[in-house]
């Protein structure tokens, strides 16, 4: 009778969490001209502003698709997945501090508002990979059944993010400044990771760069599937265990410590 209590909290908590990231994407684009066709704009713009800025620089530097596009081809998947991750670990790392008025007051569990914002932010995520997949077939790039694993990739950036996030978001409280250092730092990660550039670029002075940017194990497996339309699972492999151990991380740092910062805030 107690887990079957549990699991329906759980469900209830679930559906919260949907609701919650239903009114966080009306209230974000409440008022303005365009409503949620910013969904569409948002994500056409920023594809647009980096392959013009490096367009002419990178099609001397790639040599691996036989295509004028190749630079958005391979931009695409690995720019929307940044956006999505670096927005979701941003939001997750203040939320405990913003949300703190709800939670001296509203007897719901943190973890409702950590699900509400990957869940509002996976929707301006999948919007922007349909229109990464929807310019592959303008440009008439080949896309085969390997591209049915997509969704899964982008759920393991998903987990990821969303376990950093929240590992992130329990120190915040502690420690005020915590939320503008991952920020800085998550600037320095855009960079250091190969998405505006090959991994060429650097790997043959810094392979450090990448062997060690636990990030590059979730951007590449895409790259190759929007380039080559091929995944294979020794690809995928790696992200998928990082994903899990951040998660895991999450789930007890979560049961050790928001007892203790629901007293602190």
């Amino acid at each position: 009778m107690i887990i079957k209590d549990k699991i329906k909290g759980f469900i209830f908590n679930l559906k919260l969490g949907f609701e919650f990231a239903k009114r966080d994407l009306q209230e974000r684009y409440a008022g303005t001209n365009f409503g949620h066709l910013w969904l569409l704009i948002s994500p056409l713009i920023t594809i647009f502003i980096y392959t013009v800025i490096f367009s002419d620089f990178m099609k001397m530097k790639m040599n691996i698709v036989n295509s004028e596009y190749a630079y958005s081809i391979y931009l695409i998947p690995g720019l929307i997945s940044w956006n999505f991750f670096s927005t979701v670990v941003l939001r997750l790392t203040g939320s405990v501090l913003d949300k703190s008025y709800l939670l001296k007051k509203v007897n719901i569990p943190m973890y409702v508002y950590y699900i509400s914002i990957v869940l509002s932010e996976s929707v301006i995520y999948i919007t922007g990979m349909v229109l990464g997949v929807v310019f592959l077939l303008l440009v008439h790039h080949h896309i085969g059944i390997s591209f049915l694993i997509l969704p899964f990739l982008m759920f393991l950036v998903a987990l990821f993010a969303f376990g950093l996030g929240v590992v992130f978001s329990l120190f915040t409280p502690f420690f005020k400044d915590f939320r503008e250092i991952i920020n800085i730092i998550l600037q320095l990660w855009f960079w250091l990771t190969p998405i505006i550039y090959v991994k060429e670029l650097i790997y043959s002075k810094y392979p450090y760069l990448v062997d060690y940017n636990p990030l590059y194990f979730f951007i590449e497996p895409m790259q190759t599937l929007f380039l080559y339309d091929k995944v294979l699972w020794s690809d995928i492999k790696a992200a998928f265990l990082i994903a899990l151990v951040t998660l895991l991380a999450a789930s007890f740092l979560y049961k050790k410590l928001i007892s203790e910062i629901k007293d602190i805030i």
